[in-house]
């Protein structure tokens, strides 16, 4: 007779009571669980894009309890030290891995915290609420921000919508700052001319649930008014140096305004989106580039050097 060796880690697992009931529970399921899997992981693209609607077995009443199995799988299963152990290097090595991914990168949601050990998250994208079967899948799995998966999304989904391993977020549209007197800013979104319809509904979409014109209203105005007023304090420390030797001109300091303005242009690709807020802080630089908005920043440097007269050469 072959008898069937199992790894004593994992029969310790096994025989967790709590865990051996649901296990032995999932018996009794009237659906074939690889089947289901298989056909929402297949369809799962269609999902994001609004294309397929077909409603989980696992949403019925009658299977209320299996959902409940599934989602306990993953919310314990993983954090049981027998079960690390067993298929991984330590007990915390999951915890570790959660961490490595995270570390020095920014929320794919907001773009706004970064997703450090102490406030990693993992997001069920398709919230397992109503897609219990996709708990597991790891597409469906993002490592963000706590206040984007826990206090801003939770349950909710609006589709069609963008999916961060599939789209660049960041590239279907521009951010616009208007600037008031008062320094108070207004936001708003410019969607490229170039979308189609389904991409600027899922920009829409992403945008609508992470309430990003709403946060970044209220989060990132200082941001963008002390990443400005460092750009001008660079520019100053240059032109300090050139002081020391020859006399500042009117010239120097627009050359010199736009030459750190130009710097100021983030990239994320060289930083591996190590810095908070590069989308909105490039588009903003950007469009004072653009529109030669630099009389307020050529005014604030002049008023740095005392006894200065500008005088265009």
């Amino acid at each position: 007779m072959n008898m069937i060796l199992i790894n004593p880690n994992v029969r310790d697992i096994l025989n967790r009571g709590v865990l051996l009931d649901k296990l032995y529970r999932l018996k009794e399921c009237p659906i074939d669980l690889c089947k289901e899997y298989g056909k929402f992981v297949r369809r799962y693209r269609s999902i994001l894009n609004g294309k397929w609607r077909g409603r989980s077995k696992f949403t019925d009443i009658s299977t209320e309890e299996f959902k409940e199995i599934l989602i306990f799988l993953y919310e314990n299963l993983l954090k049981y030290k027998t079960f690390n152990n067993a298929y991984f290097t330590t007990s915390t090595s999951l915890d570790d891995f959660r961490a490595m991914m995270s570390l020095n990168q920014v929320c794919p949601y907001c773009d706004i915290t970064k997703t450090n050990k102490d406030i990693v998250s993992v997001d069920h994208f398709l919230p397992k609420a109503n897609f219990p079967v996709l708990s597991i899948f790891p597409e469906n799995l993002i490592v963000v921000c706590k206040a984007c998966n826990e206090v801003i999304k939770g349950d909710t989904i609006y589709l069609p919508i963008a999916h961060p391993y599939y789209e660049e977020v960041s590239s279907y549209f521009t951010f616009v700052v208007n600037e008031n007197e008062n320094n108070e800013f207004k936001i708003e979104i410019e969607l490229n001319n170039t979308n189609s319809q389904l991409i600027n509904d899922k920009i829409n979409n992403f945008i609508k649930l992470f309430k990003i014109i709403d946060r970044y209203e209220k989060y990132m105005t200082a941001e963008l008014h002390d990443y400005r007023t460092g750009v001008r304090k660079s520019a100053i420390a240059e032109l300090k140096g050139i002081a020391r030797f020859r006399s500042i001109t009117h010239d120097d300091i627009e050359s010199c305004t736009y030459k750190y303005f130009q710097e100021a242009i983030i990239d994320n690709k060289e930083l591996k989106r190590a810095m908070d807020g590069s989308k909105i802080k490039n588009d903003y630089i950007n469009q004072i580039v653009k529109e030669n908005d630099y009389q307020n920043d050529i005014e604030y440097i002049e008023s740095h050097f005392f006894g200065f007269i500008s005088s265009k050469q």
